[in-house]
């Protein structure tokens, strides 16, 4: 007799109990949960609620803690070419809904959110992030039990800016400012409809680099995620950045 189907909420469980935080995703990616990311959890009963709630919701995943992913849009020749080239190593490689891969490699510090900054179509996906665990769904996972170290070329490629020689002075963060702020900035961006895209990115990003005039996030992490959340909307990376800049500049 055939298993029994292995069910969104089942496949969630089965992550937490690997230490893996969870969170329900609508069928567009976008988070279910109203601080996304952050309301990632192993708790079990507050999984199996969000799935009894939500059956079919796809589960979302940080990243940056237990992995950072290379996201491959390889619907696209850019993409393709630059796989066919890359020579990376072996590593835990997830098949997604549109036949790309996300390519997951062990947690580095350096790897945050990025969209085209590697190549056109070839993203990463690090602090701050999170990914769709297709293999929930039933989608294909190459090499299951390797997690290779971020190959050198991606560090180079995402290597950040170097720091201010300025020492900046130490803030406190008061009440009123937390993560769960920045997390409605963000969410704010990514949920943006058609004809308030830009606006809101825009919007977004002066909201983030007030938080950078008061030392509470750094200059190149908030713009970091202002493109990120951008881009998720269907903004070109190009356009985001633009946009994010003008924000930065105007209110810095």
């Amino acid at each position: 007799m055939a298993g029994a189907e292995v069910t969104p909420r089942a496949h969630a469980l089965k992550l937490a109990r690997r230490d893996v935080p969870v969170f329900p995703c609508k069928q567009d990616k976008a988070p279910l949960t109203k601080h996304a990311f952050l309301d990632a959890t192993t708790d079990p009963q507050l999984i199996h609620d969000w799935w009894i709630r939500w059956p079919n919701a796809l589960i979302g995943v940080p990243t940056g803690t237990k992995f950072v992913a290379l996201d491959l849009d390889l619907q696209h020749r850019e993409a393709q070419d630059w796989y066919e080239r890359a020579n990376l190593p072996s590593t835990r490689t997830h098949i997604t809904r549109s036949g790309g891969r996300h390519l997951l490699f062990r947690p580095h510090a350096d790897v945050r959110c990025s969209a085209g900054k590697i190549w056109p179509h070839v993203d990463t996906r690090g602090h701050g992030g999170f990914l769709i665990w297709w293999p929930a769904t039933g989608l294909e996972v190459l090499h299951h039990n390797v997690l290779a170290p971020v190959p050198d070329c991606i560090l180079q490629a995402v290597k950040p800016a170097p720091a201010p020689t300025t020492p900046s002075t130490p803030f406190a963060w008061p009440e009123c400012f937390s993560d769960n702020k920045i997390a409605g900035i963000i969410r704010t961006i990514a949920t943006a409809r058609a004809g308030e895209r830009n606006a809101l990115t825009y919007w977004g990003a002066c909201r983030l680099a007030e938080l950078v005039a008061l030392n509470l996030i750094d200059h190149h992490t908030a713009l970091d995620l202002v493109v990120e959340a951008a881009t998720r909307t269907g903004i070109p990376w190009t356009e985001a950045h633009r946009t994010a800049l003008s924000a930065f500049r105007s209110s810095l």
